[in-house]
């Protein structure tokens, strides 16, 4: 997991990593999901499959039931994500 910062223009950087792990390359499209207080990223290859409800149905299955399984809810992420961001801001 890597935190990422929005510019004043609305962009949003991939980190590095994350760019050269899955061999993202610039003008590759992604669909953005606004999923209640949470903003997805998917990346497409194919727009007009990727435009149903189903394809994002489908992205995600595997990982909410994998969440699911492990217990993971919302509030424990959003505890993780505070815990890491205290952590990294110490000088």
């Amino acid at each position: 997991m890597e935190i990422t910062k929005i510019t004043s223009k609305g962009q949003v950087v991939i980190p590095q990593d994350i760019r050269e792990g899955n061999m993202i390359k610039p003008g590759e499209r992604f669909i953005v999901y606004d999923l209640e207080d949470s903003i997805v990223l998917k990346r497409i290859k194919n727009l007009e499959a990727a435009k149903t409800i189903d394809e994002f149905e489908r992205a995600f299955r595997s990982t909410w039931e994998t969440a699911k399984k492990r217990g993971i809810t919302k509030k424990g992420m959003e505890a993780e994500i505070a815990a890491y961001r205290k952590e990294t801001s110490k000088p």
